[in-house]
């Protein structure tokens, strides 16, 4: 199952509007990413949280909407050859119009709504599919911490709902912890039992994901099952052993998230031979605090390769996020004139970019220094446009310019370069009288 696209009805800070969400894949064995990116306030954890409700869980959308007792949305997704439709509308005859325009616009099967009444996370497009399938929600600012384990005790799952909270539960150190205990248990007991390395379920997860963490981290990376003093679980981060609270927050907060998904995964599909394949939505909001620009980089492109089957929701404010993603959809959401929020029609990520062209292409920044000197570089661009209109004497702008110069080696350049345009400028327009 993939989402297809959004729509909302007076949903602040939105226009309303529909947000599609292209699916065509350049490499199969890639995860889809679609990319939220905007100012803050323009609304990306919103529509997280509207996706999360979609698929079961409406805890976080009630806290940002229901202030906004007449707001209507729509999530449109497809499954096989049919379409899946849920929706919260108050206003009827938008939701009977959004209906029939898409029945006129589609040639494919349609399964009737289900309608979720009051944010009550009833009936989601979830409860439709019979096909394995897992949803999850997380955000960045979460971080793992040490818990006591069994041997071999089942990982208590509790409800799935739980797995859409952005603001993850403290039950998720126990998921993490005792699941990651159990699989490096089990792949010790298939490596002791000659089982063929191909056929050896939980050594091939193991060997997945920590292999995505040495690719995001840059170290190699293991984790460890202590007998003593009593079981419990370490990692093995380069040369240094240590527990998982003694770890630095960026690899806690990865940890966090995508150990936390690959365990619940195994814990959901025991008996599926490789429960990574299997289809999931994940929904991630700024994955990338904690971490370092480089690792930033790494991020997606292992969750792409780690979740081939996975659909995956990015809200992100990281130009290096954006632009180490080569396969998938960026939506730039701006104010318009009435501060209502509008998306661009999606564009694919462009291999090649550099975190330079997503500063300024789709992040929208365009200026470079702290604002004290983009204040002086102002300044500046008025005095030199006065001087070659003749308004301001010349000794009043190499002040200017003395005093930016000063405050660093690349603006002592810009300025030296500035200056003599200027020159070039005047001698032409003397020249010329």
């Amino acid at each position: 199952m993939r989402i297809q696209s959004i729509a909302t009805k007076h949903f602040p800070p939105f226009h309303d509007s529909e947000i599609d969400f292209p699916g065509e894949k350049e490499e199969r064995n890639l995860a889809e990413v679609q990319i939220l990116t905007g100012q803050n306030g323009c609304g990306k954890t919103r529509l997280l949280c509207v996706l999360a409700a979609a698929l079961g869980n409406s805890q976080d959308l009630d806290l940002r909407a229901k202030r906004n007792g007449d707001s209507d949305f729509l999530v449109w997704a497809e499954h096989e050859n049919s379409e899946l439709c849920t929706y919260w509308s108050h206003n009827f005859s938008w939701f009977q119009k959004k209906i029939v325009d898409r029945s006129t616009d589609r040639t494919k099967g349609f399964v009737e709504p289900n309608r979720l009444i009051n944010f009550s996370g009833l009936g989601n497009i979830k409860n439709l599919l019979k096909d394995p399938f897992s949803a999850q929600a997380y955000r960045g600012t979460g971080r793992v911490a040490d818990v006591k384990i069994e041997a071999m005790k089942p990982v208590a799952l509790g409800k799935t709902e739980t797995f859409l909270c952005f603001d993850r539960p403290a039950s998720d150190d126990q998921v993490i912890c005792q699941g990651m205990a159990n699989l490096k248990m089990v792949s010790a007991m298939e490596h002791q039992g000659g089982v063929d390395p191909s056929q050896a379920r939980a050594t091939k997860i193991v060997t997945r994901f920590e292999q995505a963490i040495q690719q995001i981290s840059g170290r190699k990376f293991t984790f460890l099952v202590k007998p003593q003093p009593e079981i419990h679980l370490v990692v093995k981060w380069g040369e240094a052993e240590m527990y998982l609270n003694a770890m630095p927050d960026g690899l806690r907060s990865i940890i966090a998230w995508l150990i936390s998904c690959i365990s619940k995964l195994d814990a959901q599909y025991p008996n599926h031979a490789d429960p990574l394949d299997l289809p999931l939505i994940l929904l991630l909001d700024e994955p990338e605090s904690h971490l370092h620009p480089e690792w930033q980089r790494r991020l997606l492109p292992t969750a792409q390769r780690i979740f081939p089957n996975a659909q995956i929701f990015v809200a992100t404010h990281s130009p290096f996020v954006i632009s180490s993603v080569n396969s998938g959809w960026i939506h730039k959401f701006r104010f318009n004139s009435d501060s209502q929020v509008e998306a661009s029609r999606p564009s694919r990520c462009s291999k090649g970019d550099t975190y330079i062209d997503a500063i300024e292409d789709v992040l929208g920044v365009t200026t470079w220094y702290d604002p004290e000197t983009e204040d002086l570089l102002d300044k500046f661009r008025r005095l030199r446009l006065g001087v070659l209109e003749s308004k301001i004497e010349l000794v009043e702008l190499e002040k200017l310019a003395k005093e930016i110069s000063s405050r660093s080696e690349s603006l002592s350049d810009l300025m030296s370069r500035e200056m003599s345009q200027l020159s070039r400028q005047i001698r032409q327009s003397e020249a010329m009288k």
